[in-house]
């Protein structure tokens, strides 16, 4: 290797190691004053995230069960405007609904009478009638299917 090639090699490695270094410093600076987190570059931008375009709409935060026992847990046997007939281990019980009946999955999600179908399994927190078999529901919970 001739002379003229050793300085060629040398002044190109020379600019390799000055860059690193000089990268380096850098980092060192911009990690002193900002932290390796803090102060992150955001696509969200000023105001917030921008409104949703299209797609699914924005998810309403989900009220949650109650807790305690149900009223009545069985499977449905029919639904009517102002009815539910669930049958129980103590056999077939009236549930009525009204207005401010709520039906809701199990996992919290909105549902209506129309989402109700024969044999699905239910939980009903209601208050009973002065007969003690008729129920009237303030909520009903549709439960995961049986396996």
């Amino acid at each position: 290797m001739s002379k003229g090639q050793k300085l060629l090699v040398a002044g190109g490695a020379f600019i390799i190691i000055a860059i690193m270094v000089i990268g380096a410093f850098s980092l060192g600076v911009y990690v002193g004053k900002r932290g390796w987190a803090a102060g992150a570059p955001s696509v969200v931008g000023p105001g917030g995230p921008p409104p949703p375009q299209g797609g699914q709409p924005p998810v309403a935060p989900r009220e949650p069960l109650p807790k305690g026992k149900p009223d009545l847990v069985g499977v449905v046997q029919g639904v009517t405007r102002r009815s539910v007939t669930i049958k129980t281990g103590q056999g077939v019980r009236l549930v009525l609904v009204n207005a401010q009946t709520r039906v809701r999955w199990h996992d919290g999600r909105e549902a209506g009478l129309a989402d109700l179908r024969r044999n699905m399994p239910v939980a009903v927190f209601g208050q009973f009638g002065d007969d003690g078999r008729t129920l009237t529901a303030s909520l009903i919970i549709i439960l995961p299917p049986r396996t």
